[in-house]
């Protein structure tokens, strides 16, 4: 098993962009009011600026990867993983355009209440479960392509 430096340089970076967004999923999610909350308009502002800060960081850990980034490198490592790899960043434009489409329906809102606060968190929820699961898929594939193990790691 390998267990080079420069292999977990890529491996780390990964962990620490997953980090990143877990930060400002959770922080977005923080935002939203409870259900008894009386005064539940408030929230729509802090939703609004989380969803668009989670937007622009997974654009660009996207495109990170899309540019020869991390998961590139694993592939150059072991070529096998190369549909694997596709698959991956196929799945980048969906993530992206449900997260567009969460942040359309959210700024519709006119006068959000404790209601469509609940909606709205469950599909950011459904959004960061899909994301979990592609964070999954690149975790696993920077495992063969490195070597590597994960864990223990925070993903």
């Amino acid at each position: 098993m390998k267990n080079g430096c420069g292999e977990r340089v890529y491996v780390d970076h990964l962990l620490a962009e997953h980090r990143r967004l877990d930060h400002l999923i959770s922080r977005t999610v923080a935002t939203l009011p409870s259900w008894d909350d009386t005064d539940a308009a408030t929230w729509l502002p802090g939703m609004m600026a989380g969803l668009t800060a989670i937007r622009e960081e997974l654009a660009h850990h996207f495109q990170e990867e899309e540019a020869g980034g991390c998961l590139e490198e694993a592939v150059a490592h072991c070529p096998g993983l190369s549909s694997e790899v596709a698959q991956v960043e196929a799945d980048h434009a969906k993530l992206l355009a449900d997260l567009d489409e969460l942040i359309q329906r959210a700024g519709q809102l006119t006068v959000p209440s404790a209601r469509d606060a609940h909606v709205v968190g469950q599909e950011l929820q459904a959004v960061v479960q899909e994301l979990r699961v592609h964070e999954v898929q690149e975790n696993r594939i920077m495992q063969r392509g490195f070597g590597l193990s994960l864990e223990g790691d925070n993903a």
